[in-house]
């Protein structure tokens, strides 16, 4: 029986070997797709489980150093919309490597005073970008570049630089390392993309075996034809089995084997895609040898499992055929999975707050999208039912019976089509809703000034101020510090103006460190009136004053999470002292381009205190300007947006090719009866307009139904979650442009299998097998 199922697969005609190819195709679609999205999941956990060096927590320095270990300055920076992850290093013990110092991650040994390594896009940038823009900021020459171990993705920008052990004790946070840190970071928005990941493998899974069921089941009918024949010179049961197994198998294995082909073609593509924000590098983007296994077995498992139950009636006897029935019609318990699905949904909308998202809330939107899949059959037929009703002429009335005789196959073609409307719907109304709260006049009017606290003498902090506004197209607007004076000794500009020069001259200077809390009232920051009027958005001083005393806790406490928020008003107390008596505990810089800024930002690293990290693996906030913030917010938003989005172009692009394989293999199936319809006298174009009708009419139903709950689940949502009085958020010209060019392409689909409609029914071909 084996080899008679090889030979009727590879050897019984034109149209087997059609049908044979077509499967392989449209199977290899699924599978390349579904390769990709566990390989971006691989990667992504990967990425999430790497060790963080920069989480490593360090000791204090100690006043006589010691004799092993390394010092550690671990510090933030920014250039052009990306964070620059800085480690200032020095080995204890004499030599570069040290006694005992820990060799860092990507590297084979220390830098030495004078050294650095960077990462490749770090070092791309520093031999292509001006110097005064960036590459003044880091003192020394490259010495190499630093590997994948120390890295999240192929744009990470990382640099190690060598220092004397005495320069970096003088600079501010500096730490006492003897080990590194090999565990992976503390998870932030690890399992906010572990949920997006599964609602992607979700929206591509189901209409990928949607798409391998379908394509097996191609031209089922004349299967099943050949199948009662030979039941009827003898092949048993099992025999059928075994050779309905057999060809779908065989065209399985082969779209599994072209799937994987074209997923190794594609993979330098998409692993520059940067799906979830990071470009990942390749030899983590994929889906490990225990997905290849699965595809180049499951695939044709499930194929197999499609044929038998496909062809389940003519397993009763030879003339399981002829003796066919009509399937009981599906019933209202459909829609019990969908009702079930939105009662947790919306149970977990109940649960949620501003901080958290209610449990029942992610499962109760697979349950939906699973529900919406079972509930589809059921809708189809009440569609069928009310377009018959109302519809007129021929072409109605041939769609309405075809669909009301199987609402499910019918809806089975168009399933995947209702998951993206249903996707769709809901990044198309919650992403924009959020983009708008986010978007405020404050930040706007800020978009091109740059926060930084910077925490100096009043000396040191009087000559930042200067040097700032040398700088052509900066204008430096500072913020003092009401708490008592710094302690410590003078000391040098420099990086951390720690008293020691690290990069560019150095000068009489402060000390530099953080200003602490606690003024009169409660205040702790001194301003200018007229700094205020140069910066409307952050508040007014009275009329008359000239600087006022104040809190800056909403500056710094409200960006960059939330929305800027005035700090100043007219009831806050007049400061009468001498501002430039003051300690420089924040400044803000106006700049009119993006080159000036960049520059601000390396003279800013060469002569202010680092941002220290805190050691957790989650960086300080580097100076960067409100607009800047601002896109970063924007961003999270846009990401989730991008893999929603995609996981609807995936589905759209695999249900596209389970509809163009349901409308061929049904035109195959309907040869003859089609065939003797024109013959008798019925245009093509009523039988083109039956083709387009019965595909239609079962998506257009579900479609609505999903698009409808979409939009109400994600309007209660928002409610939820968005500040009070907030506008209920409308569909974006995004959303109707992904859901227009879906509906065109799916319709684009059926017209294509139009020709053949004509080709097969023509009236020359009347002779049947």
């Amino acid at each position: 029986m084996l080899r008679l199922g090889l030979r009727l697969t590879l050897r019984s005609g034109r149209e087997a070997l059609v049908r044979l190819l077509i499967t392989a195709a449209a199977v290899g679609v699924g599978v390349a797709l579904l390769l990709g999205v566990l390989a971006e999941y691989h990667a992504f956990q990967a990425n999430a489980n790497q060790a963080c060096w920069s989480c490593t927590q360090g000791a204090p320095v100690p006043s006589a150093l010691p004799s092993h270990g390394e010092l550690w300055n671990d510090s933030v920076d920014f250039y052009q919309g990306q964070t620059i992850s800085r480690l200032d290093v020095a080995a204890l013990g004499g030599g570069v490597q040290g006694n005992g110092a820990p060799v860092l991650p990507g590297i084979a040994h220390l830098p030495g005073p004078g050294q650095y390594y960077a990462s490749p896009a770090l070092a791309a940038l520093l031999r292509t970008v001006p110097a005064d823009e960036l590459g003044d900021r880091f003192p020394g020459h490259l010495i190499g570049t630093i590997g994948q171990a120390a890295l999240n993705g192929t744009n990470d920008l990382v640099i190690y630089i060598g220092y004397t052990p005495a320069a970096v004790s003088a600079i501010p946070g500096s730490e006492w390392v003897t080990s590194i840190s090999t565990a992976p970071a503390a998870e932030v928005f690890t399992p906010f993309f572990r949920y997006a990941f599964g609602i992607g493998v979700l929206a591509v899974v189901f209409p990928m075996l949607v798409l391998i069921s379908t394509a097996t089941r191609l031209a089922a009918d004349r299967r099943e034809e050949r199948f009662a024949a030979l039941r009827l010179i003898g092949a048993t049961p099992p025999d059928i089995r075994v050779i309905a197994s057999v060809e779908s198998v065989v065209s399985a294995f082969a779209g599994a084997v072209l799937g994987t082909v074209i997923f190794l073609l594609v993979r330098p593509a998409l692993a520059g895609a940067a799906l979830v924000g990071t470009p990942y590098f390749e030899s983590d983007l994929t889906p490990t040898v225990a997905g290849y296994v699965a595809m180049l077995v499951g695939v044709p498992a499930i194929a197999a499992i499609a044929a038998l139950l496909s062809l389940r009636r003519v397993q009763i006897s030879p003339l399981g055929v002829s003796r066919r029935v009509k399937p009981r019609p599906p019933t209202v318990w459909r829609l019990t999975v969908l009702v079930i699905g939105v009662a947790l949904y919306v149970f977990g909308l109940l649960k949620t707050t501003h901080k958290s998202i209610g449990g029942p809330a992610y499962p109760g939107l697979l349950v939906t999208m699973l529900g919406l899949v079972i509930a589809g059959p059921w809708l189809t037929a009440q569609a069928a039912r009310l377009f018959g009703a109302f519809s007129r002429g021929s072409s109605g009335l041939l769609a309405s019976r075809r669909l009301a005789d199987n609402p499910k196959g019918a809806f089975r073609s168009v399933a995947g089509l209702v998951l993206a409307v249903f996707l769709g719907t809901m990044v198309g109304t919650l992403i924009p809703a959020v983009n708008a709260t986010e978007a405020s006049p404050s930040n706007t009017a800020l978009s091109n000034v740059l926060l930084d606290q910077v925490g100096l003498s009043p000396h040191a902090g009087q000559q930042l101020l200067s040097g700032l506004n040398e700088i052509p197209g900066a204008t430096a607007y500072p913020l003092y510090s009401l708490v008592s004076p710094f302690k410590g000794s003078g000391g040098g500009g420099g990086n951390g103006s720690g008293g020691v020069v690290l990069n560019g001259p150095g000068g009489p200077g402060g000390q530099g460190g953080q200003g602490g809390q606690g003024g009169p009232g409660g205040a702790d920051t001194a301003v200018s009136c007229s700094v205020m009027r140069a910066l409307a958005v952050l508040g007014q001083c009275a009329p008359g004053v000239a600087a006022v005393q104040t809190s800056d806790d909403d500056l710094f406490g409200d960006n960059p999470i939330y929305n800027t928020q005035p700090f100043v008003d007219s009831a806050d107390r007049a400061y009468t002292g001498k501002l430039t008596s003051l300690s420089l505990q924040t400044v803000l810089v106006r700049v009119n381009s993006p080159a000036t800024l960049e520059r601000v930002r390396t003279y800013l690293a060469v002569n202010a205190p680092p941002q220290i990290n805190n050691g957790q693996g989650s960086a300080p906030t580097p100076p960067r300007t409100f607009g800047e913030t601002l896109q970063i917010r924007l961003g999270r938003a846009a990401l989730f947006e991008k893999l929603v989005y995609a996981a609807v172009a995936l589905t759209l692009i695999v249900a596209g090719c389970s509809l163009a394989v349901a409308v061929g293999g049904g035109l195959v199936d309907r040869k003859r009866p089609f065939t003797l319809l024109r013959v008798s006298g019925t245009p093509v174009g009523v039988l083109s307009r039956v083709v387009m009708l019965e595909a239609a009419v079962p998506l257009l139903g579900a479609a609505v139904v999903a698009g409808v709950i979409a939009y109400a689940t994600s309007v209660l949502a928002f409610e939820r979650l968005a500040p009070a009085n907030t506008a209920i958020p409308q569909l974006g010209h995004d959303y109707y442009t992904l859901m227009g060019i879906g509906l065109v392409v799916a319709f684009c689909v059926i017209a294509v299998t139009l020709p053949l409609l004509r080709r097969m029914t023509a009236p020359g071909g009347i002779r049947f097998e």
